[in-house]
């Protein structure tokens, strides 16, 4: 029997945050509704980039969640091209999509 339940059309989201990196009171259950997802677990955690890319993939397989929501930026940074590769970055000042590029830094495409 199918629930009638509304938030099961909504898409799932997974929270990240890291210990190490002030919080700010970002309620992210408010901004993953803003952006039609429903906040169905928080990940914190206080470790390093390769735990935590295994732990944030680990929890998108878990409960079937396409987008990571993050109190800022710096916290899915470390991992952001992981996130992407797998689900929506969503953060306070921007959503980055599923498969969003990132700018390489550093590199130098110009001719010489």
């Amino acid at each position: 029997m199918k629930s009638t339940d509304q938030s099961d059309d909504q898409r799932r989201a997974i929270g990240f945050v890291r210990r190490d990196i002030p919080f700010h009171g970002v309620d992210l259950d408010a901004l993953a509704r803003r952006h039609g997802c429903r906040l169905v677990f928080t990940v914190i955690t206080d470790t390093g980039p390769v735990i935590s890319g295994i732990v944030v993939a680990q929890h998108l397989s878990e409960y079937a969640a396409d987008a990571v929501v993050v109190p800022g930026f710096e916290h899915g940074e470390p991992i952001r091209c992981l996130i992407t590769d797998l689900a929506v970055l969503i953060t306070p000042m921007r959503v980055y999509p599923l498969g969003y590029r990132w700018p390489v830094v550093g590199r130098d495409s110009g001719p010489r």
